[in-house]
Formats: structure tokens, sequence, C-alpha cells
């Protein structure tokens, strides 16, 4: 094996024996997705998709095949009638339109954007396995590095967005952020020929501008690759001059990611190449690339006439010099664009930032069995690569430091945000692969066959899917007894073969809505935000409200009208919004979020009791819609 390959492949199991072609890696994952799919989908298999991201993303780039309206991002039918808008980029939008192409000419273009959409996860959780075996070679070795991506597919934070019916961008975020740290990881080893270092740290500038432009969130990786790149350079300096050693790797994966922000920003943005945005790419990141790229280019020139020192003697300047230069850019950030380091949802009403943490990604990991479900693994992995930093040396010690800072940085958002369970998942398959591989190792060496089987079989589970597993069955006992109690409070009802199981149907709502009377023209419909992408997707009618950001304004408008007391200020709304149909779900945790505060004389309540002012008239709904909604029409203002 190359010089890259570590003590545990060396000292651990036989390549010839532990080396699965990566074929094989590939088809176990698919596998775990094809049992899912047969045994425990309970979405796709009824035409629905996880989640309103995913409907609202659908409306979105249906929206595009229909106008050509590439830098259009705004959703007219939503937040009626001033007109909704999302933050997402067109990345992603042209990787479901290209996977639904080949199937238009057979299902049309619905029928394939929804199976686009629908599959398009589980696609790029393929990818991300591969991504992962290729990434984690030079740490661990390819027997290691090709179980690492087989136990993608028993990460929990990796499956809550990788199984079928999640048709958003968190999959494709995993995949982006597994490149740029592999390709930052076989800088670091400098795996490969000479001058590779440099390539793959250029590479994973452009793979990071990749991220950048599909969303915000991507920054969070491309700091922890300069960090530790800039360290690298810190603690052991930049080439000498006149010897071929490799370049300075920061400036390189800077000049990647400004060349890869320009691409994108023009794709993206077109004429609105300047305009200024914090939430979607634009002007704001390539200024920090720039910054970036200008700061090392400098460096490189400093340390080229020896002025920061060199060797150990040097570290003090060339950590001052690193100091400096990044409170210089965060200083000019702060100058050209105040808002910068602003929580976008910072200026937001109380209401709308309790509405998102009610969502299930945004919330924090609250107990010890949902900590075993996330993130359990960490109990094992984290002390491990404690014991690699300390053992390994050279390149290998600064790529082990990338992945071990890398995993603790998300697990502790994590914490707060489910959704960065992601990223746990992703990194932790590493380090458990490459423990799993060293005590497999050690138990051939202390035991003869058979008894070693007896051994490390039962260990290799225990740490592999041992809190995973662990996590599930404490989660699921501790959820019989909500269970229990909603099942009391709204049994669930009679579902005829092949019915939404769901007890908010929207499918069958939104076919009742394509039906007389309600098809003679476009309604307005006041329901939760849960609801609001899927009508929009699913009808010709507006929504009030979706649950994004952008759409604040609608989401509290909804509140004041469902949460309100006053029927004058109640009307007035309602006129405003031209609203026409109030939907409402009634037990559901999908509009919790409108009893909050006003006891029994809000408006939503009293639609409950049947209790409410004379502008407003209940719609006599078919049995199988009765059992979950109500239906109330808006009395035209004479």
């Amino acid at each position: 094996m190359a010089a890259a390959e570590t003590d545990t492949t060396k000292k651990g199991m036989p390549e010839k024996d532990a080396a699965l072609p990566l074929a094989a890696v590939i088809g176990f994952v698919a596998m775990v997705h094809v049992f899912w799919w047969l045994l425990g989908d309970t979405v796709v298999a009824y035409g629905n998709l996880v989640d309103s991201d995913g409907y609202a993303r659908l409306v979105r780039v249906e929206r595009l095949l229909e106008t050509g309206a590439w830098f259009d991002s705004s959703l007219p039918r939503a937040n009626w009638p001033y007109g909704g808008a999302l933050h997402w980029t067109r990345l992603f939008d042209m990787l479901l339109i290209a996977l639904a192409l080949p199937l238009m000419p057979a299902l049309g273009v619905k029928a394939a954007l929804y199976w686009s959409g629908a599959v398009i996860s589980p696609i790029l959780h393929l990818f991300t396995a591969a991504a992962v075996a290729w990434a984690a070679r030079p740490l661990i070795g390819r027997p290691g590095a090709l179980i690492a991506g087989a136990l993608t597919a028993v990460q929990f934070g990796v499956l809550g967005y990788a199984t079928l019916g999640h048709a958003d961008h968190h999959m494709l975020f995993g995949l982006i952020a597994v490149l740029a740290i592999g390709f930052s990881v076989h800088a670091l080893t400098g795996t490969g020929p000479t001058g590779s270092p440099g390539r793959h740290a250029a590479w994973a500038g452009v793979v990071l501008a990749a991220g950048f432009w599909l969303g915000a969130e991507m920054q969070v990786t491309a700091a922890l690759c300069l960090t530790v790149l800039g360290l690298k350079w810190v603690f052991e300096g930049g080439p000498r001059p006149g010897l071929n050693l490799s370049p300075n790797l920061s400036l390189n994966l800077s000049l990647g990611l400004l060349a890869g922000v320009a691409v994108a920003l023009a794709v993206e943005r077109g004429p609105g190449f300047f305009d200024v945005g914090y939430d979607r790419i634009s002007i704001v990141h390539l200024t920090l690339a720039a910054l970036l790229a200008a700061f090392w280019w400098g460096v490189v020139r400093l340390d080229g006439r020896g002025l920061v020192g060199r060797g150990p003697a040097g570290v003090p300047g060339r950590l001052a010099v690193a100091v400096a230069g990044a409170a210089a850019v965060l200083a000019v950030m702060w100058l050209l664009y105040p808002k910068v380091f602003v929580n976008p949802l910072k200026d937001f009403d109380p209401v709308i930032l309790e509405i998102f943490d009610s969502v299930s990604e945004y919330g924090a990991i609250k107990d010890v069995p949902h900590f075993l479900l996330y993130a359990g693994a960490s109990l094992f992995a984290g002390p491990w690569a404690l014991w690699r930093l300390k053992t390994k040396t050279g390149g290998d010690r600064w790529a082990w430091l990338l992945l071990a800072v890398s995993t603790l940085v998300y697990l502790v958002f994590a914490l707060n945000w489910i959704r960065w369970s992601l990223y746990v998942g992703l990194f932790l398959a590493i380090v458990l692969a490459d423990l799993a591989v060293w005590v497999d190792g050690a138990a051939n060496r202390r035991f003869p066959f058979p008894r070693r089987m007896l051994v490390k079989v039962p260990v290799v589970v225990l740490l592999t899917v041992g809190p995973l597993a662990a996590g599930t069955a404490l989660v699921y006992a501790q959820g019989a007894e909500d269970r229990a109690i909603n099942e009391a409070r709204a049994p669930s009802p009679a579902l005829s073969e092949g019915a939404d199981p769901r007890l908010c149907p929207v499918q069958a709502m939104a076919r009742y809505l394509e039906q007389p009377p309600w098809v003679d023209r476009p309604r307005t419909i006041l329901a939760s935000v849960n609801f609001g992408a899927e009508l929009l997707y699913r009808t010709r009618h507006r929504v009030t409200a979706t649950l994004h950001h952008p759409q604040a304004a609608g989401i509290l408008d909804s509140v004041r009208i469902l949460g309100g007391v006053d029927d004058g200020k109640i009307l007035k709304l309602v006129r405003q919004r031209q609203i026409d149909l109030i939907l409402i779900c009634e037990h559901s945790a999908d509009d919790g979020y409108f009893l909050m505060g006003g006891g029994d004389r809000i408006l939503y309540k009293r639609l409950e009791r049947g209790e409410f002012p004379e502008w407003i008239v209940e719609v006599g709904l078919p049995r199988d819609l009765r059992q979950g909604f109500r239906l109330f029409e808006i009395v035209a203002s004479r």
C-alpha cells in the first residue's frame, strides 16, 4: 500500500481480506435503503414527501420550468397577496431537473419531478458513502475506508436526511462537506505525486465554493478546513525558497474558493451579481473569499522573504500574523457589510422563533436516549480520535486534527440543532471504522481462530451500532406513553386501502379542493404552515404562509387571525389577506402553534366549538376528510 497507509492497516486486518470492493459498499448502502423502502416507508408509498421543504422545492422547480425565469426566486402564491420568496439557490434545482429529465417522456413533468425528489437523497447518499471511503483512505487505509463508507448507512443522523422522500438539499450538503474535508485530508497527508497537495487544496476550495452556492451553512466546513491548514502553516511554516516542497495550502484553497464563488455567483445571480445578501450566495461571500486569498497571498510573499521566521523559532511570529490577518478580514467584512455577523432570525417576532423551535430539525438533542440515537458513537470515537492525535505524526496528525475538530464542532452544533447531526454521522463513521479495524487486528493477533470470532464480532458490533440500538430502544420506549395519550385524544381514522395514513391527510384534502365548487378560481387558504407548501404543490390555490423565514409576515398574520380574540381586528386582517378559506386539523401538532396564549376565546378554539362570527361558514366535508379536517369559508363582504 502507499506510504499513507496507517498502522491500523499494517497491523490489523490484512488488506486482501478486508478491502471489499467499493461497489459492495455502495451495494450495502443501497440495500439499507431498499429495506427501508420495503419495511419502513410510510411516505413515498402513499405519494407523499417527508416534509414541507420538499413540496416547496418542487413548486420552485415547476415554476422554473414553466417560466424559464432563472433569476426569479419568488413564490407568488405564497404569503398572499404580497407574494413570497425562498432563499434557496439553483444548484439543487438543477440536480432535480437532471434526474427527472429521463422520466419526463414517460411520466410527464409533475410525476417525473416528484420521483426525482423522492429518490434523490438516497442516490446522493450512495455518492456520499463512496466519497467517505475516498476521503478516509489516506488516514485509515483502504479496508477501514471502505468500512467507513458502509457505516454511513447505520448513522441515524445521516439516515434522517437520506431516506426516500427527502426532496431537499441536506444530503448534497453532506456530500460537499465530505469532499471538502477529503481534499483537505489528501493535501495534509501529501497523498499522491509531487504537486498533489497543492492541487488537492485548490480542489477543496472549489468544492467549498459549490457548498457556498448551495447554502450559508457550508461556511462552517470552510472555516474548519482553513483553520487547520492555517495552523499547519503557523507551526511548520511554508516552503523554503529553492526547494520543491508543498505550496502554501491555505493560499491554494483560498484561490480555489475565490474562483469557484465568482463562477457560482455569476451563474446564480447574473445581473444581480453585486446585490448584497446573507442567506444566499452574493457579493458578500465573494468579498470574503477575495480577502482570504489576498491575506494568504501576502503571507506567501512574506514567507518567501523570510520575514515571518522559519521552523519552530518562527511560530510566535507566524501566529501573530495569522491572528492579525483573521482579525483584519473580519473587521473589513464588518465595515463593508454590518449585518454579516447578525443572526438572520434576530429581528423576528418571538412567536416566529417559537414556531421554528418546534420544527424537529431545529430542536435540540434534549436527553440521553436521543443523544445515543444521534451521537452515541462519539463515546467510543472521541477517545479513539484523541489517541490517534497523540500517536500520529506529520501530515497524518494534521489530518486527524481536522477530522476530530470537525466532528467535535458539528457535535456541539447538533446538541443545539439536530440538523447538524448529518455531519456528525458522516465523520463519526470514519473514526469508528478505524477503531473497528484496530479491534479486528488486535483480536487476530491475540486469539486463534475460531475463538477470535467470539471476541471481535460482538465488540465490533457494539462499537459500530450499539449506541444506535440502545438509543432507538430508549426513544421508542420513551414515546410509548405519548403515543397512547395522542391515540386517546385523537383516535387514528379508519383508512381505506392505500389511503394517506397521516392524521391530517393533506393529499386527500387537496384532491377535494381541486373539485367543484373550488376549481372555478384560485382561493386563498389560511392553514398551518406545515400544510402551506403541500397545498401550493397539489392545488391551484394560494396560501397565507409556508414554513420558511422569508414568509414570516404571513406566518405572523396567520397566528394573529386564528390566535386572535378581537373579531374586528381579525376580520380586518382576513380582508387584507384576501382569505377565502380557513383549514384546521383538530388535535394535531401541526396546528399547535395557533394555540399559544389566548385561552378558549381565540378564534381557533371557537371554530372547534362551532362558535364563530357570522362572516364565517363551515363547509361540509366528505366523511374521510371530516375525521381530520374542518374547513370554513369566509363570507364575501357586501
